[in-house]
């Protein structure tokens, strides 16, 4: 610089700028490069500044002038780089790093960033290999190898991810993001304890770290500790007020935990910080379906599905809240979505052969296969009397209903193979959920069947009623089974099912004879029975339930299996929902086009089953009151709904 006093201008916008000040250091440079406009020092110091106080065109532009003037210059090339990547320029980025690794083939952090670049463009296999090489050049570093296992568990490559956290692990043992994408790894490999245990390490190294937070509540709520996760996920609300997807993570705790109306609030705050996300709009549209806040919630759906139509997540939850509104008409049709993303563990079959779409069959040989659960299996054979009688229909199920299907169907005309087992040949299928958008079904007049659709087998029948009544079950006294709890690694559990002494305990106070019908105890369910007075007996898979509940008076039971099997058998069941019940039982009703000999008791506030036991005492008392004399022919005595 020619004059001593601009020097010494300049050495003061320096100082400021290392300071700080970049306002006065700003001041001077311009001031400099009003007298020596094509100071190349002080333009590339005024366009970093640029670039950090926000003007980053403006910056890129004066640095750029530099790059040219001085090709050699590598921090103004590195400064331009970023100015680049800053404004989404990345192509431009990865030539002014490209320009710097021509330049000095062994700049660890120019192999850094222009991997970044890289990864940005999703160029993963570019972005991975300058990886590689940032990290061989800095063997010490522990980030650079945080940064190459983010890269390979993007591409898909975990078992390489694994070992770049565990490597960057080995360099530094504190390394909070390390530990973090170790257990994402762990976690996507369904290693739960093992995932969470590294989530842990990381929250204890950072414990005020939003990620860290969220992704330990992730795991514990997957491991069905709700009440932990909820913890967790509240303090990183508080952390990242202004994060969508923390808000969005806490509502679905919250819904877990049974606290729909503040997982509504939850939601809203999310959709307040991100209007245009879908997923934020669904989810809050599946809240308010819960809280039954029905038309609010269709017109956030629509929202969430015009935003993202191809998202299967955002159009599968739209149609079950048709479904749950008892918009048949469209929500059959979208129910659909579950296969293209809406239900994460369903997978397609990649069968070879078209889909049914309800045309006749012409002598070709139908696929008819179960998807989900037991109880949905149970619910959906019901259509298949409705199917063509014009070719062969195959029925594949799920092991443990094999026997049962196999036997009691009462009016269908199919072969049925358990899953696993070699299938015949066939020229169409259709999943077993689909049939009611195949047969056309528009409202709950179609969901409905005049008869029962399922029969137990006639002997085993005869041997419960020898075992347990003479002839008939309990003699004297109403006969009524009792499931209390479901498949404790359902998503809802905790909410759809209740504790043994809180059902069992008032009903066992009446004159009436209780039989536990659900093949599965929990911890101390024997000693309560046993405390109650309530005989426990063994069933011998669906087809001994289905001959129990064939000799029983009533059944009471949780949203499970049970439910449907006795509802297909005919029989009359007092079904116990929670207040967000699941979306084919619907809303408000007392009774269900699905089974018509059921009994709708619904939870009036949420988690509340106090209430709810109370109406099924009452409604107990009152049949035994109506019941005809112990004088009366035998057989079993019908409840009435």
């Amino acid at each position: 610089m020619v004059s001593p006093e601009l020097a010494a201008l300049f050495g003061q916008a320096q100082h400021h700028d290392r300071a700080g000040r970049l306002d006065e250091a700003e001041r001077l440079c311009r001031a400099i490069l009003r007298r020596l406009p094509n100071e190349t020092a002080v333009l590339h110091l005024l366009g970093v500044i640029l670039c950090r106080t926000g003007r980053l065109v403006e910056g890129a532009e004066m640095l750029a002038g530099v790059a040219a003037a001085q090709p050699g210059n590598i921090p103004a090339l590195r400064a331009l780089g970023d100015a680049f990547h800053a404004l989404g320029h990345l192509t431009d980025s990865v030539i002014a790093y490209q320009r710097i690794l021509f330049l000095q083939p062994g700049d660890a952090d120019a192999h850094l960033r222009l991997g970044l670049s890289r990864q940005a463009l999703g160029q993963l296999p570019g972005a991975i290999a300058a990886f590689r090489m940032a990290a061989a050049l800095k063997p010490a570093d522990a980030d650079v190898r945080v940064t190459l296992g983010m890269a390979l568990e993007a591409a898909g490559d975990t078992a390489a991810a694994l070992a770049a956290y565990a490597d960057a692990i080995r360099r530094d043992a504190d390394n909070a993001p390390a530990f973090l994408g170790l257990g994402n790894v762990l976690a996507d490999q369904g290693r739960r304890a093992e995932a969470m245990a590294a989530y842990a390490r990381a929250l204890h190294l950072a414990p005020n770290w939003p990620d860290a937070l969220t992704n330990l509540g992730l795991a514990l709520q997957a491991d069905g500790q709700v009440d932990q996760a909820l913890a967790l996920h509240r303090r990183a609300a508080q952390l990242a007020p202004d994060a969508a997807n923390v808000h969005v993570n806490l509502g679905t705790a919250l819904q877990l935990a049974g606290q729909g109306a503040a997982a509504v609030d939850s939601y809203r705050r999310a959709v307040a910080l991100a209007p245009d996300d879908a997923t934020c709009l669904s989810n809050l549209g599946q809240a308010l379906a819960e809280q039954g806040q029905v038309t609010e919630a269709r017109a956030v759906h629509a929202q969430a599905a015009a935003l993202a139509p191809d998202n299967g997540v955002v159009r599968f939850n739209q149609a079950l809240a048709w479904l749950l509104a008892g918009d048949d008409a469209r929500g059959w049709p979208a129910y659909a979505w579950r296969w293209r993303g809406g239900v994460e563990d369903l997978a397609d079959r990649g069968f070879a052969v078209p889909e049914w779409r309800g045309e006749d069959l012409a002598g070709r040989t139908l696929l008819v296969h179960a998807e989900q659960g037991l109880g949905d299996t149970l619910q959906f054979v019901r259509f298949l009397s409705r199917l063509p009688g014009d070719g062969r229909v195959v029925l594949e199920v799920q092991p443990p209903l094999l026997a049962l299907m196999r036997d009691g169907l009462v009016h269908s005309n199919v072969d049925v193979v358990a899953r696993g087992r070699p299938l015949p040949a066939f020229d169409l299928h259709v999943p077993l959920m689909s049939l009611p958008a195949a047969l056309g079904i528009q409202d709950a007049a179609g969901l409905a069947m005049p008869a029962p659709y399922l029969k137990a087998d006639a002997d085993r029948v005869r041997a419960w009623a020898g075992r347990l009544g003479g002839g008939r079950l309990g003699a004297g006294a109403l006969n009524v089974g009792l499931a209390w709890s479901g498949n404790p690694r359902h998503r809802a559990d905790r909410l759809r099912s209740m504790s043994l002494p809180d059902l069992a305990g008032p009903l066992a106070a009446l004159p009436v004879t209780l039989w536990p019908v659900q093949a599965d105890r929990r911890r101390g369910d024997e000693g309560v029975l046993a405390a109650l007075g309530v005989a426990d007996v063994a069933l011998d898979g669906f087809t001994d339930t289905a001959a129990l509940l064939t000799g029983l008076d009533l059944v009471i039971t949780v949203d499970t299996a049970v439910a449907h099997l006795a509802g297909a058998l005919g029989r009359p069941v007092w079904l116990l929902l929670p207040y967000a019940p699941d979306w084919r039982w619907r809303l408000n009703s007392q009774d269900t086009p699905w089974y018509p000999a059921t009994r709708l008791f619904r939870q009036e506030r949420q988690g509340d089953w106090a209430p709810v036991i109370r109406q099924v005492v009452a409604a107990l008392k009152a049949q035994e009151s109506a019941r005809p004399a112990p004088d009366t022919p035998s057989g079993t005595h019908p409840v009435p709904l």
